[in-house]
């Protein structure tokens, strides 16, 4: 496969990868506000209409399920960029580590955040979504390959 199809294929599945989540997190953010504040003027998607018959804690920690299910879709297509473009496949270790070290602070952060200050929002929780958006961008698969490409030439 050329290298412009393999980058392509890998834009277009980070493209739609952030737009969904920007579109669902967008939309249920906007129901969660209708439901709280009693305001039912807010425009909701005909696609998510079912929101509609959800209660506010139902859409709420269900925002946790669905930041967990896009964790795991761009660890996906990052593990498997990084697999089919980079020669040296001692990279696909470093995305493991990466997204596991990602995923274990961010739960840590949460858990002293819940546990400890009782509560789920605050500066905490502010850093811990900061490292779930970086996990949950393309910013790790344009670092390791770009890490890749210059520890390639290096070691030409």
């Amino acid at each position: 496969m050329k290298t412009v199809i393999k980058y392509a294929l890998f834009f277009v599945c980070f493209a739609i990868l952030g737009f969904s989540r920007e579109f669902l997190f967008v939309n249920i953010n906007n129901q969660l506000y209708a439901v709280y504040y009693h305001n039912p003027n807010l425009f909701l998607p005909h696609s998510l209409h079912f929101l509609e018959s959800l209660d506010y804690a139902t859409m709420y920690y269900g925002k946790y399920f669905l930041t967990i299910f896009y964790f795991l879709a761009y660890f996906a297509v990052t593990y498997f960029a990084v697999k089919i473009i980079c020669v040296d496949k001692q990279f696909t270790r470093w995305i493991i580590y990466i997204y596991s070290l990602l995923f274990i602070l961010s739960s840590i952060i949460m858990a002293y955040n819940y546990f400890i200050d009782n509560q789920l929002d605050g500066d905490e929780y502010t850093l811990s979504r900061w490292l779930m958006g970086i996990a949950q961008s393309p910013l790790v698969t344009f670092f390791m390959i770009a890490a890749s490409n210059l520890y390639n030439k290096i070691q030409k």
